[in-house]
């Protein structure tokens, strides 16, 4: 199977798994699928990019929903600021692991971009070097049938005399 298909795979199974569930899926879940489904040095396309960098926000928008809750859920402990920093860590670890999926993305879908840039303009500047075959508005009438077109007058002689 080739990576591009394994990894829309993946991600169907990443997304029916969130959708589907009747059990809210846990975010370390999620957060390991991720970091199975794109290894370090695995992406290597601008779709699976753009696919990474979408699971990316799936999963932070648990972590974050997890935190609130944890946060939540704190508030009622005698020792409540120890529980809050504790929530703070597991969130912070949980970034962290996820941020590198995320620099990967965006760093590939940068250099994707870079490689596009370089292309116009190179594109464009073959065409401003290209020398022309010939003149690049048709001539027409008595000019393009002419050999050579100094040899006709410039200004004709006008066929009545002017007027006073």
């Amino acid at each position: 199977m080739k990576p591009i298909h394994r990894a829309i795979h993946h991600a169907v199974v990443f997304f029916m798994l969130l959708q589907l569930s009747a059990v809210p899926v846990r975010a370390e879940v999620l957060e390991q699928s991720l970091l199975a489904n794109y290894p370090a040095g695995s992406i290597s396309s601008a779709e699976l990019a753009k696919m990474a960098l979408t699971e990316v926000d799936v999963v932070r928008d648990e972590i974050e929903r997890r935190f609130t809750q944890s946060r939540t859920d704190c508030m009622n402990k005698f020792f409540m600021s120890r529980c809050i920093a504790d929530a703070k860590e597991i969130r912070r670890a949980a970034l962290y692991n996820i941020r590198k999926v995320e620099v990967e993305a965006n760093a590939f879908l940068r250099k994707d971009r870079v490689v596009e840039r370089e292309r116009r303009i190179a594109e464009r500047q073959n065409r401003a070097v290209r020398p022309l075959d010939g003149p690049s508005i048709p001539i027409s009438g008595a000019a393009r049938e002419s050999t050579n077109p100094k040899s006709e007058p410039a200004v004709s002689e006008p066929s009545q005399p002017e007027k006073p």
